[in-house]
């Protein structure tokens, strides 16, 4: 993902793709990845609000943000309510491709989880 957006998962030949290759290393950052997962239930958090729930410094926080929002994942505006406030939303293409990050990521543990998954099965 050299461009800073999310990538798609696939190959050009149309074959299968293992599920670590769909894990976006935009989302798996663990404070990006905190950050997504408190706003996947809500239409919108407040900062405030992600800087409790991820226990990042503010300074890192505004940094992974403006990775997100520059790759459009997600959208910060200010907040209705308080004025000095600002909140934070997944936008549609965030939502979808956080979406897609999260089966991957599932069949990913479900693959490891598997009888004989080990690496001796890789080969």
């Amino acid at each position: 993902m050299s461009d800073g957006s999310p990538s798609e998962s696939g190959d050009a030949a149309g074959g299968s793709v293992s599920p670590a290759s769909a894990l976006d290393p935009l989302f798996h950052e663990p404070a990006r990845l905190a950050v997504l997962s408190a706003l996947s239930p809500a239409e919108y958090v407040d900062v405030s609000t992600l800087l409790r729930l991820t226990g990042v410094s503010k300074s890192a926080l505004s940094k992974h943000l403006s990775m997100l929002a520059g790759a459009g994942v997600v959208s910060v505006s200010q907040s209705a309510s308080d004025k000095r406030g600002r909140r934070v939303a997944l936008t549609p293409l965030g939502r979808a491709s956080f979406t897609a990050y999260l089966a991957a990521l599932t069949a990913l543990v479900r693959d490891a989880q598997r009888p004989g998954a080990g690496a001796s099965s890789l080969s």
